[in-house]
């Protein structure tokens, strides 16, 4: 097994390797497996989204019309002295690409408590079968997903590409519930807390 610095510089050349048309592609598929989903969620539920890193499917700006009309609650977070800020999103018009490039909410967006969101979707490098994540090294989602108000279903979102057998843990990395890709949604078969 890879430690992760060299898992980390193998998954971002799998995914450079991948071209638009593919990663286009695979963010309309996620995207219509993400809104299966969302059709048994009761209206208001909160959750949270991300997009934009570079060779990342960008679906935010496919997803975010159809779970507004849901009646969903949507966050996007801010980066805020290495933390992540969730605060309410209404629109495209309210995101603006942030540090690293990423899709962030404007700064007069309201804030809105971690112990709120039902569903958190969560970027990563690669995951496991098991829910294990690999994150690009930041840290910031494992100290999001490990606060003691996160309550929220966690649900990876990822190229087939990104599912790998293993992965090394240490024990601050935190796994996902369920895993979405453009095949469809895989249920980790390890139990985690």
């Amino acid at each position: 097994m890879h430690d992760k610095p060299t898992l980390r510089q193998l998954m971002r050349a799998r995914l450079r390797a991948i071209d638009d048309t593919t990663r286009s592609q695979a963010a309309v598929q996620i995207t219509a497996h993400i809104l299966r989903l969302a059709s048994a969620w009761p209206a208001g539920t909160t959750l949270s989204l991300f997009g934009g890193l570079k060779n990342e499917p960008d679906f935010l700006p496919l997803i975010l019309p159809a779970l507004l009309a849901q009646g969903a609650c949507l966050t996007c977070f801010q980066i805020d002295s290495g933390e992540l800020r969730p605060r309410q999103i209404k629109g495209m018009d309210d995101l603006q690409r942030g540090q690293m490039n990423v899709w962030e909410p404007r700064p007069d967006c309201e804030p809105v408590e971690i112990a709120a969101h039902n569903l958190i979707l969560v970027p990563g490098l690669a995951f496991t079968r098991e829910g294990c994540r690999l994150g690009r090294g930041g840290g910031y989602y494992d100290r999001l997903l490990s606060h003691p108000q996160c309550k929220a279903h966690r649900l990876g979102i990822a190229l087939d590409a990104q599912i790998i057998d293993t992965l090394p843990t240490e024990p601050h990395d935190q796994r996902v519930h369920q895993i979405i890709t453009e095949s469809g949604p895989l249920q980790p078969s390890a139990p985690h807390e």
